[in-house]
This record gives structure tokens, C-alpha cells and sequence, in this order.
């Protein structure tokens, strides 16, 4: 993917649910132009111009007296933001050991996977625009998520859209390299869900029209119909101890 912040650099996908953005940075940008109509340096362009003031300067975020703006700030903030920790007294209960058993034997972890580790200290990334720094370098972190797209069967129909994601100048700066056909792919695949936090969410999946853990995972298909089917025949004392995993994270 095109990272915003360093014309004619791609790195593979992280952010969003399409994976559409390869940088904080970018996915931040995204959404103040597409969720909130806030042009950046990094987005320039609107969307529409139905309800846009000639005598509003643009882009509308501009750089502070420390040569920060807006942007750059809440991507601050989103990096700093702590993962939600785990129930500290269900995850030591037998059930829910028994459950993380449960969670790798029948499949779960290929793509849920428990455990990542940030790039070492140090590290530049996205063309040279961001160094990795020491308070979260070489850290190992458990998102339950590969952060990739998979097809499993509950995909929107919706093929990723260039010009949306990234405005029409970064899309024709990298027409060359990512034309727009170039995400036909995406139109049945959604990027893994991160299990983290997930006992405070009432609504799951990408679409939130699933209520419970058990149905999230029957609803699964596709690519993960193995592991489904073996879900489906686990003794019920197995699968009540999955579900008391999941309650844990």
C-alpha cells in the first residue's frame, strides 16, 4: 500500500479494514478527510465539494508554532494508547486455560495469532519519515490478530476504493505501481479482527450484526471452514472453555 507521508513508498497494509493504509500516519489522514472532512497535507483534496467554503483555507489542519499539526498529534496519540489488558482473575481459571488450549488446537491462532513483537528501537520505516522509538521498540505485544485479509466467508462486497482512501493526487502519483484494478481482491476479504478487548464489545464482527462469541464463530466460513467444523464438534465442555478464553481477552 502507499504510505501518504512518502510518495512512491509502499509497504504491505496494516491499518484498517481493507488494510487499506501501511502507516499510522496515513490511516489517521484517512480518516479525518473521509470520517470527519478535514483536509490534511497528506489528503489534500475533498471529497465533495457540495458543502465547501471558498474562504476556508485549505487544507483545513495546518502546522502549529513546533511545526506539528493536528494529524500528527492524534497519531500520537493512537500510538500511545495502551492495549486493553486482560481479565486478570477469569484468565487464571481453569476453563480459560483449558479454552487457550482449546483456541490453538482447533485452529484459531493461524490467523488470530497471540503474539507479535515491534520493530527494534531504532528502525526507520515508511521512507524514512518515522524511527522506531525505544518506549515501544523490540516490545512483544498480543493482539490475537496476522493484521492481513482473509476471506472467510463475511466480507462486505466492497472493493477497497483508491481514489477514496487516498485522493486523487496520491493516487495518480502512484497509478504506475498500484493501478485501481489492483484491489478487485479486496472484495470479499476483511482484515483479521484483533481479540484484544473483545469481552467489552456487544457487537462483533465487521459489520457489529453478530451478539455473541459462539455465533461470531459459527459465522465463519471460507477460508476458515476447518476450523469452524472443528469448533462445531468440539465436546460441549471444550467449547464452553473457549468461550471463556475469549471472555478473558
Amino acid at each position: 500500500m502507499p504510505i501518504a507521508e512518502a510518495p512512491g513508498v509502499t509497504r504491505v497494509g496494516r491499518f484498517g479494514w481493507k488494510d487499506q493504509h501501511a502507516s499510522l500516519l496515513s490511516f489517521a489522514g484517512d480518516a479525518y478527510l473521509n470520517e470527519m472532512g478535514i483536509t490534511t497535507r497528506l489528503f489534500p483534496d475533498e471529497v465533495t465539494k457540495l458543502c465547501s467554503l471558498a474562504s476556508v483555507p485549505q487544507p483545513n489542519d495546518s502546522p502549529e508554532e513546533d511545526g506539528l499539526d493536528d494529524l500528527d498529534r492524534f497519531a500520537r496519540f493512537i500510538r500511545a494508547t495502551k492495549a486493553p489488558a486482560r481479565d486478570r482473575n477469569l484468565s487464571q481459571t481453569a476453563d480459560a486455560i483449558r479454552g487457550s488450549d482449546v483456541f490453538d488446537q482447533v485452529g484459531c491462532v493461524i490467523c488470530h495469532v497471540r503474539t507479535m513483537t515491534t520493530a527494534p528501537a531504532g528502525t526507520v520505516l515508511n521512507g524514512g519519515t518515522y524511527t522506531v522509538p525505544a518506549a515501544i521498540g523490540g516490545k512483544q505485544f498480543h493482539p490475537f490478530s496476522d493484521f492481513l485479509l482473509h476471506d472467510i466467508g463475511t466480507g462486505d462486497g466492497i472493493v477497497m476504493q483508491v481514489q477514496e482512501h487516498f485522493g486523487a493526487s496520491v493516487q495518480s502519483a502512484m497509478a504506475s505501481i498500484l493501478p485501481p484494478n489492483s484491489f478487485q481482491s479486496t472484495q470479499f476479504k476483511m482484515r483479521t479482527a484483533a481479540l484484544w478487548g473483545v469481552r467489552m464489545r456487544t457487537r462483533l464482527m465487521h459489520d457489529g450484526t453478530t451478539f455473541t462469541l459462539s455465533d461470531a464463530i459459527l459465522r465463519h466460513s471460507g477460508e476458515a471452514s476447518g476450523v469452524t467444523s472443528r469448533y462445531f464438534l468440539l465436546p460441549a465442555s471444550d467449547r464452553a472453555a473457549l468461550l471463556t478464553f475469549l471472555k478473558s481477552l
